[in-house]
């Protein structure tokens, strides 16, 4: 609400955006805050996209593709860790 009235910005088109595993969150977070929603109103775009009915996008797909990252991520670190301390590549995974 400061952020508001100091920079003369309406609180809807103040965004949020904190540390985050990797970049593939960023556009997760930006739909929870409506930033689309924003987006379009400031380019009057909105009634063109989504005519007099909003609704939020669909990130079921990319939520996965996201959740896929994550553990292929985490997977290949435990790899290394286990490799670098000698305790053998327990995935297979070769370097």
């Amino acid at each position: 609400m400061k952020l508001s009235q100091f920079c003369h910005v309406e609180v809807a088109n103040i965004l949020n955006i904190h540390y985050v595993p990797n970049i593939w969150h960023i556009p997760l977070l930006l739909r929870n805050q409506n930033a689309h929603h924003s987006i379009l109103k400031q380019l009057n775009l909105l009634n063109l996209v989504f005519g007099s009915t909003f609704h939020h996008p669909s990130f079921s797909k990319y939520h996965q593709i996201t959740k896929f990252v994550i553990n292929f991520t985490l997977l290949w670190l435990n790899s290394l860790l286990h490799n670098a301390a000698g305790l053998g590549n327990q995935f297979g995974l070769r370097y």
